[in-house]
């Protein structure tokens, strides 16, 4: 199969680059902001309760949208939908500078959950609109490329955030955050539209978000493709939460662990980052996709064994690169997969209930455990462990799954477009 390289990509694909290029300065500025409202949750006496609070909060709106956000980018244009929710995220994130004092702390919950709602409305356009700006021979890489984009972005972003929180404070990756938001518009501002795809001929009346329900239903190959990213999150959201715990309590470095913090949101940058490089290697190659799947999840379940007995700093980076190697792994085989299994006029709403059925189990176990560590008195060992066990959990359900669907059938090849009544095996 002949695929082109990164740079070919950008150079050649005037469309694409752009949607990458607002991808990457928004994202680099939503993890300046994510290590910003952690250390002022820490800064206000908030623990990994409230920590995980916020991280919830600005998780449920996915769920929550998703089935308004799948419409809106089936029925709209997906630029215009994604240049809406830069704009107005751009003045919401600026009203993160009034929270000075512990009253006013209400105002994270409130700014994070309107900011994330927009970026629910943002997320399945831009999944959708990729296969609309790359073509098929183009989409492992565009997929790499995005993936590898979100690891670069995490890891840099996470990395000098605690940095800059540690020596210049809050304020500025804020307004950083809010600017970056400023500049996505603009580049997506002169991207040209393509012609719209014909919709399919056997194509159903359009029903609303419940006719992808259907879709996913009637085709359970697909279905469980769209639950990876799910089992991602059940059996490893965890890790955004056991950075900051680890960094400010366990093994603490700079200013309330700031710089530890960073360190770890650096490590899962670089193992994202790795996944990302190696996927589409892994995608070439001759592989029982669904069998990989399931071993992937196993890994990750090992590797947080490792984490948990781990008595250096170095050790826990060690883990974090490993289990998030293989989080991006199968970010990228699900995402390539997905967008080549389902049709264009149901993308958006397939995507949106992919990223809200994920959201919604990130922040239910991200809850979790933060009452575990903060009420139920784990200790941050017994949690890691805990959440190792879910991965192996998780490995045994697509074990499941592969029991009573024929997801061996599923490979990385491209194949053409489908209408929605033909079968969906790649």
């Amino acid at each position: 199969m002949t695929t082109i390289g990164y740079i070919g990509l950008l150079r050649q694909n005037p469309r694409f680059r752009r949607v990458w290029a607002a991808q990457l300065v928004s994202e680099l500025g939503d993890w300046l902001n994510y290590a910003a409202l952690m250390q002022l949750a820490r800064q206000y006496g908030g623990g990994a309760e409230m920590a995980a609070l916020i991280i919830a909060i600005e998780l449920l709106p996915f769920p929550l949208w998703s089935p308004v956000a799948g419409m809106v980018a089936d029925r709209f244009n997906r630029r215009y939908v994604m240049m809406a929710a830069d704009l107005l995220r751009a003045v919401i994130v600026l009203g993160f500078l009034l929270v000075d004092r512990p009253e006013r702390l209400w105002l994270v919950y409130v700014l994070s959950a309107l900011q994330f709602s927009l970026a629910a409305f943002f997320e399945p356009a831009r999944q959708a609109l990729i296969p609309s700006v790359a073509q098929p021979e183009e989409l492992i890489t565009a997929n790499q490329l995005t993936s590898l984009t979100w690891s670069l972005t995490l890891g840099l972003g996470g990395f000098l955030g605690g940095v800059v929180a540690n020596a210049f404070g809050l304020t500025v990756a804020f307004i950083v955050d809010a600017a970056s938001f400023l500049v996505s518009f603009v580049i997506l501002l002169g991207l040209r539209d393509a012609p719209p795809k014909p919709v399919s001929l056997d194509a159903p009346p359009d029903t609303g978000f419940w006719v992808a329900i259907r879709y996913l239903l009637a085709h359970p190959v697909t279905l469980a493709v769209a639950l990876v990213k799910t089992g991602i999150s059940i059996a490893g959201s965890g890790v955004w939460l056991l950075a900051v715990v680890y960094g400010q309590t366990v093994f603490p470095v700079g200013r309330d662990g700031a710089l530890s913090v960073g360190i770890l949101n650096g490590a899962h940058g670089l193992g994202a980052l790795v996944g990302a490089l190696t996927a589409g290697w892994f995608l070439r190659q001759r592989l029982n996709i669904a069998w990989s799947i399931f071993w992937l999840f196993v890994l990750r379940g090992v590797f947080f064994g490792f984490w948990a007995g781990a008595v250096h700093l170095w050790m826990v980076v060690v883990a974090t690169v490993l289990i998030t190697i293989c989080g991006s792994l199968l970010w990228v085989v699900s995402t390539t997969l997905l967008q080549r299994l389902v049709p264009d006029e149901l993308r958006g709403r397939v995507f949106a209930f992919e990223f809200g059925a994920l959201t919604f189990a990130m922040a239910g176990f991200l809850w979790l455990m933060g009452r575990a560590l903060d009420v139920w008195g784990w200790t941050p060992t017994v949690t890691v462990l805990a959440t190792g066990a879910s991965a192996f959990l998780v490995a045994a359900g697509w074990l499941v799954l592969m029991g009573l669907s024929p997801l061996t059938t599923l490979s990385a090849a491209p194949t053409p477009d489908k209408s929605l009544g033909e079968p969906d095996v790649v």
